[in-house]
């Protein structure tokens, strides 16, 4: 056997004593708010992951946990609701295409544990000994963070009965959130082909998507959080405060992300 699929079945072991932890979390801590029990339970879940990323000297063992998480959150959100109305099951049905997506795309691109993300080799060198400290508040803590926040729209819409449940705006908060993941998808998949064919040399990708539009994959992945939004505000008008969740990854994307790939790409470009 092939050491990626070993690293792989490594990964989903991981997960699934994190997933087991957090499910022992939701069932025994004396929290009484759901949203804030889950909260504990996704910060048990990080530490956990944590720990791995750490036993097997690499960050990437986090990686998978930005798209996996929010397939079992909401779907622990949508069994306690007792909501049985189709647009929450359309909702987490979305969700789950996102996620199974873009997890699949990590395994396509990942090349087991002796693979570690760029953005993780550069932290090592500028932390040194301090690198795990890092690693653990702002790649592990701080995008589940994140995460979290940004799902709390579907947390406030799986526990309000909709007012206007076949409304425009539900139609085009489906339109809008299934547009982000073909876009997503479309530009992973362009760029994906495009550093296979290109292997072992710096050519910028200039091709479909990317020729229209720049980090079409990150502009994507800030359509599919805003979705969520959209349907918080279909079915409650009054759910608009909930705009800080897909407002905060916004601005990761827009601060953090972006200008990092583009200072990596211009690096590689006058190389």
């Amino acid at each position: 056997m092939k050491q990626k699929p070993k690293d792989l079945f490594v990964i989903l072991f991981i997960y699934l004593i994190a997933l087991g932890a957090a499910i022992l979390t939701l069932r025994y801590a004396p929290i009484s708010s759901m949203l804030w029990k889950t909260a504990v339970a996704n910060g048990v879940a990080t530490v956990i992951v944590f720990l791995f990323s750490v036993k097997y000297n690499n960050s990437c063992v986090f990686d998978p946990y930005w798209s996996a998480a929010p397939v079992f959150i909401s779907l622990y959100w949508l069994l306690k609701s007792g909501h049985e109305g189709f647009l929450y099951k359309i909702i987490w049905i979305l969700i789950v295409f996102w996620g199974v997506r873009l997890t699949w795309n990590w395994i396509l691109r990942w090349d087991g544990f002796k693979d570690e993300d760029w953005r993780y080799v550069n932290i090592r060198k500028k932390t040194g000994k301090w690198y795990w400290v890092v690693s653990f508040f702002g790649v592990h803590v701080f995008p589940s963070a994140l995460m979290f926040i940004g799902l709390v729209p579907v947390y406030f819409t799986m526990i309000s009965p909709p007012e206007h449940p076949g409304s425009w705006w539900v139609l085009l908060a489906y339109l809008f959130t299934n547009a982000a993941i073909l876009l997503e998808k479309t530009a992973d998949d362009q760029l994906r082909r495009h550093l296979k064919a290109t292997e072992g040399r710096n050519v910028r990708i200039q091709t479909g998507v990317w020729l229209v539009l720049k980090y079409p994959n990150y502009l994507g992945e800030m359509m599919f959080w805003w979705g969520l939004f959209f349907f918080a505000v279909a079915v409650d008008r009054d759910l608009w405060w909930t705009v800080f969740g897909p407002a905060a990854i916004t601005l990761l994307f827009l601060f953090i992300s972006i200008p990092m790939m583009r200072k990596r790409v211009n690096r590689k470009t006058f190389e």
